[in-house]
């Protein structure tokens, strides 16, 4: 149940941008194919292993119908991950969560360039069709980066649609930084582990900021094409646990600290356990309940 509802645990003073929350990467995957499905579980599965902010991109096939998208790999109809995030929004109660969207991104592989279309209009109808953005859509953002809980709480809102191009319906374009590089992103674990947390050193975010933890499969870089996702997950899971300590123990990136995302959000509870533990360290717990989140974490794993 706390993973359900740990951010009511959370003070109202909490800014939303330095909130440690769990984050998916590629988040409506589940069901596609071994090179494609980063997920092992629904959108709503992985709101219940705690995770409150989710990636979803779409490609629209020549009819314009909607797909969720991981490169060239086709997955479900958009709509039943809309469906998913209904289901969340209907049950979730003090919580707030993040949802990108966005047309998949061209792509350059070797000689081969690769584009796709996306259907604004029919991801504007998904939109108002399942999540009621007109009561629960956070749209109104002077400075995101000094938004409180509170702030949020007073309004009712439960989710804030985050596209840089303000391409749908209630879509926002707020401070968000995604850094990857394909380079880094294909280092062997013990050396990315430690590359990655350089973009929350060498940079102060303004609004919010998604580390990405998961190895990813590249051509020309150190792993190449020879894992997919859940291999190259079976390598860096073992050095999670130390990406969030050397996090912990750095004053700097403590503070910036914000959606730390990954792979297979859903396998178990170890990485959202030790994302939310951050909290606890940041001081945004409400004094009260401080104990019964320490012990809710621990029970979790």
């Amino acid at each position: 149940m706390f993973l359900k509802n740990w951010m009511s645990y959370l003070s109202d003073d909490a800014k939303i941008t330095k909130i440690a929350m769990p984050g998916s990467h590629n988040s409506a995957t589940m069901g596609m194919s071994k090179f494609a499905k980063c997920q092992n579980g629904s959108l709503y599965e992985q709101y219940a292993h705690g995770v409150r902010a989710f990636d979803i991109r779409l490609k629209a096939n020549k009819k314009g119908e909607l797909f969720i998208a991981h490169g060239i790999m086709k997955g479900m109809p958009a709509e039943l991950a809309f469906e998913s995030l209904k289901i969340i929004l209907n049950e979730c109660e003090n919580e707030f969560f993040v949802v990108t969207v966005m047309t998949y991104m061209n792509q350059k592989i070797g000689p081969i360039s690769l584009s796709y279309n996306g259907n604004s209009a029919e991801t504007s109808r998904l939109i108002r069709e399942y999540l009621s953005p007109e009561k629960y859509a956070l749209t109104d953002i002077e400075n995101i980066g000094e938004l409180t809980l509170g702030d949020i709480r007073k309004t009712g809102k439960k989710y804030i649609i985050i596209n840089k191009n303000k391409e749908y319906d209630y879509s926002v374009d707020c401070p968000y930084d995604d850094p990857w590089n394909s380079t880094v992103f294909g280092y062997k674990p013990a050396k990315f582990a430690k590359e990655i947390l350089k973009y929350l050193t060498e940079k102060d975010h303004e609004g919010f900021m998604r580390l990405q933890t998961q190895l990813t499969p590249n051509p020309g870089t150190e792993n190449g094409w020879t894992k997919w996702p859940d291999d190259l997950d079976d390598m860096i899971r073992p050095l999670f646990g130390q990406i969030i300590d050397d996090v912990a123990a750095d004053p700097v990136m403590l503070e910036r600290v914000n959606i730390i995302g990954g792979d297979f959000m859903c396998r178990d509870n170890m990485k959202a356990n030790k994302i939310l533990s951050l909290n606890l360290l940041k001081g945004i717990v409400k004094e009260e309940l401080k104990n019964e989140y320490k012990n809710a974490i621990s029970s979790c794993y």
